[in-house]
């Protein structure tokens, strides 16, 4: 008999200016089993990363106090796990920049919900 590999939970910090993204996105993603946190701006997911760890953040590239390129290497100083780009510009400028400062992927937006769960699950799971 084969038993079916159980999905692993992962904490998911969203960062979005818009509460109706983290909104839909917290909810499809809760409801597969992952835990999720959201930010509306660059200092609250600074201040998310110092206060708890996450496997995943979701970092939008149009922020109201800096854009998603000047927060990428202080998230990921500040201890974020895997980083995952999103915008609407999709241009390979946009995707290029994005992964030279720090991000581990790129997502075009608006997001394909079944392939970001895809993607999560097919993450390496971290130690620790």
């Amino acid at each position: 008999m084969l038993e079916s590999k159980a999905m692993l939970r992962a904490r998911i910090l969203i960062v979005d200016d818009e509460s109706s993204s983290i909104e839909i996105m917290r909810r499809y993603l809760t409801a597969k089993g992952h835990e999720c946190d959201g930010a509306g701006d660059c200092d609250a997911a600074r201040h998310s990363l110092e206060r708890k760890s996450y496997d995943l953040v979701l970092l939008d590239m149009i922020l109201p106090d800096r854009t998603g390129f000047q927060a990428l290497p202080e998230l990921r100083r500040a201890g974020a796990a895997t980083i995952l780009a999103m915008s609407g510009q999709t241009d390979d400028d946009t995707r290029r920049d994005a992964m030279l400062l720090g991000a581990d992927g790129f997502l075009p937006k608006p997001l394909d919900l079944p392939a970001l769960c895809a993607l999560i699950d097919s993450l390496p799971e971290k130690s620790g």
